[in-house]
């Protein structure tokens, strides 16, 4: 099922099953299959299951904010230890909002599914507009930097060698010494220390490390007896081999405005029969029983 996500943000959805019956309905994370929503559902005489939500605490203590963002849940609904519903409840923004293009309820469940054809063509070619939670599992690589390849907006939660290092849900975030942020340029996670520092030259590359003989005049460790000590190899933030996980809020929080005008002419474009954009990939027709050849371009994306 489709829930749209759009103000005032009110998420349900229904199903029909036996009247008069107790359920437990089941909602797990798609990607991590982590419990988000456990309750048992009384059902009425009218055989109507409804299940609203606005957010909740998963297994991991991982807010799942069902309003905020787009994301795909499933949902299984038992009765006696027996399954009666499973399926997909797929939570996502429409492009243009389907209720400002109709007056009448036929023509905005009309616009409401053109809008998802016309999505769905977009996301085609380009890839999506949405706003959502991305976990990024990586390893490090000797740097000072941590690449991130999607447009991340904030740092929800770090983990380091399975080990919690930070939580936005905290009143303060960093637990330890580290605090991790999303550089200028959204392309990376760096860290800056929680204490004061006058300056810092971050390693934008692994240091080059050189294996140097022993001496009785410098050690290669700092010792009880050691009178001199020496860097062999500067420490960086992310150390190789070391494991980390980062959920992030990525995508786009709003809609940029050429693609919901591009929605629009397209959804004019499918009530009208028109479809410009398939019409041009049409190299030969013929008439008694058809005989039509496509670009093979149409089916590219």
């Amino acid at each position: 099922m489709i829930v749209l996500r759009q103000p005032p943000y009110d998420s349900f959805v229904s199903y029909t099953v036996e009247p008069s019956t107790s359920y437990r309905a089941i909602i797990r994370d798609y990607d991590r299959n982590d419990i988000v929503f456990d309750d048992i559902v009384e059902v009425g005489p009218s055989g109507v299951l409804s299940i609203s939500w606005t957010g909740i605490y998963g297994e991991d203590d991982i807010f799942y904010d069902f309003r905020r963002y787009d994301e795909t849940y499933h949902l299984e609904v038992t009765a006696e230890d027996e399954i009666v519903v499973e399926d997909n409840i797929t939570v996502e923004r429409p492009y243009v909002d389907p209720n400002t293009l109709g007056e009448t309820s036929s023509d905005i469940a009309a616009a409401t599914y053109n809008e998802r054809i016309a999505r769905a063509i977009i996301d085609s070619v380009v890839g999506g507009f949405y706003f959502k939670t991305t976990w990024v599992e990586t390893t490090g690589q000797g740097t000072d930097y941590m690449p991130v390849w999607e447009k991340a907006y904030k740092i929800l939660k770090a983990y380091e060698n399975s080990d919690l290092v930070y939580d936005a849900n905290l009143e303060i975030p960093a637990i330890g010494e580290w605090n991790y942020l999303i550089t200028k340029d959204k392309t990376a996670i760096t860290k800056d220390p929680n204490y004061a520092i006058l300056e810092y030259n971050r390693a934008e590359s692994a240091p080059v490390g050189l294996n140097m003989a022993s001496s009785d005049s410098i050690s290669m460790f700092d010792t009880s007896d050691s009178g001199n000590t020496l860097a062999l190899k500067s420490g960086v933030l992310f150390n190789a081999g070391t494991d980390y996980l980062f959920l992030l809020e990525t995508g786009y929080k709003v809609v940029p405005y050429d693609i919901q005008d591009a929605t629009k002419m397209l959804i004019e474009d499918i009530a009208c029969g028109k479809l410009e954009y398939f019409k041009r990939y049409i190299t030969g027709y013929s008439t008694d029983q058809f005989n039509i050849k496509i670009d093979s371009a149409s089916l590219d994306g």
